[in-house]
């Protein structure tokens, strides 16, 4: 179990649009993820809720960041608790296209893995194959392989 900072400011008065540019900002500054919520202010305006999870050493850096990319004019932040499974990017080779998957453990057994949707729509804009084929493709040969494999047992 480890411990991280919940960061949440609500934005009503600004281009949805520019919502992908924080993300990305957010991210690259190496927080843990950044999601948005809709929601309803007063006088019942639509708005966003942006919500980030980071380490408390990012707090800060979020928090300029986030004043000054958005019209945000205040933030709350708290702890939160979080058990995460362990996770490992590794590939596979489908059809002659090696595509990224992120492989979960609960202990010693895998839980879940998904497909690198950045792969998967490159391998279908290539061959011209259906996206949702390459991901039932990709998912199907990376539980073949990595199904019942300990955490222990990759070769990094």
């Amino acid at each position: 179990m480890e411990t991280l900072w919940q960061m949440e400011a609500n934005i009503d008065d600004m281009n949805p649009q520019n919502m992908e540019y924080i993300f990305r900002r957010l991210l690259d500054l190496g927080v843990n993820d950044v999601w948005a919520m809709p929601m309803l202010m007063k006088k019942c305006r639509m708005a966003s809720m942006l919500c980030v999870l980071c380490r408390e050493e990012l707090l800060e850096k979020a928090a300029d960041l986030i004043f000054k990319e958005t019209t945000s004019v205040g933030v709350r932040y708290f702890p939160v608790s979080r058990i995460a499974c362990r996770r490992s990017i590794q590939t596979v080779t489908v059809s002659g296209e090696t595509i990224h998957c992120k492989i979960c453990w609960s202990g010693d057994i895998v839980t879940n893995i998904s497909a690198e949707y950045d792969d998967c729509r490159a391998a279908a804009v290539k061959t011209g194959i259906p996206l949702k084929e390459w991901q039932r493709r990709v998912l199907e040969a990376a539980w073949q392989r990595y199904g019942g494999k300990k955490y222990e047992e990759l070769a990094d």
